[in-house]
């Protein structure tokens, strides 16, 4: 807790003269500048200078030395910070707690998970699903979608700071509408392997997004009819206590 108070107080400072929202988001847009993948050293360039440029680089570099000192261990300091700072719970944006998220993902990976299965949460958040599946095997190809998309930037520097390969895409994962698409993936330079993100707008480049199965044989699982599951002591109509 005192950690995350110190991280706090940096953005505080940080945010000084503007809505704390928005120097939440440049910080994201910030931290992304970097991993980027561009198509030629031109564009590259400029987002190196406007990355080196910025006029509060100084206190920009101190928040995410502080934010990725605290991500050790597949932890979310980014999520902590937004929520005491930007949300306050407001759209219902408090994030599963840390520990439910290890919780369940022990339940549906268990102990057999294979490096390149894939894990999907289709309502990330800041990603504390993904990153728990991370801690039992970071070989795992990760895959998060949400609607908000300082949610999918939260998410999407998570998995950098983690060098986590899969995917971020900013969509409603009701509707299957799509807008934004984040890739992850990591280069070997020299004995280092370094992570880069590539972004895209064309949703049939996602393994998210629900794909046309027009023309595609779908054959069912199914081969007999449904049978209804009968109790032995007819129901009460009353909620048992999950303890």
């Amino acid at each position: 807790m005192t950690e995350i108070k110190h991280l706090l107080t940096a953005f505080e400072r940080f945010a000084y003269g503007q809505a704390l929202h928005t120097a939440f988001s440049e910080l994201l847009d910030w931290t992304l500048l970097p991993f980027k993948k561009w198509d030629n050293a031109e564009l590259q360039n400029n987002a190196l200078e406007t990355y080196q440029s910025h006029p509060k680089v100084d206190q920009l570099v101190k928040l995410i030395t502080i934010i990725g000192d605290l991500s050790e261990g597949f932890n979310d300091p980014l999520g902590e910070l937004y929520m005491q700072a930007i949300s306050n719970g407001h759209n219902g944006q408090y994030f599963t707690p840390t520990p439910i998220c290890d919780m369940m993902a022990t339940m549906n990976i268990g102990d057999n998970s294979q490096p390149g299965q894939t894990v999907c949460d289709p309502t990330c958040g800041s990603g504390r699903m993904l990153l728990a599946a991370a801690k039992i095997n970071r070989h795992m190809l990760l895959y998060g979608a949400d609607l908000d998309i300082t949610c999918c930037k939260m998410s999407l520097v998570n998995m950098l700071l983690n060098s986590l390969q899969g995917e971020i895409a900013h969509m409603n994962t009701l509707s299957n509408d799509f807008y934004r698409g984040f890739k992850t993936g990591t280069v070997l330079i020299g004995t280092h392997h370094y992570p880069f993100y590539t972004e895209f707008t064309e949703a049939e480049q996602s393994h998210i997004w629900l794909h046309d199965l027009k023309g595609i044989e779908v054959k069912s699982k199914f081969d007999k009819p449904f049978e209804l599951v009968r109790v032995s002591q007819p129901m009460n109509g009353l909620q048992g206590s999950l303890f």
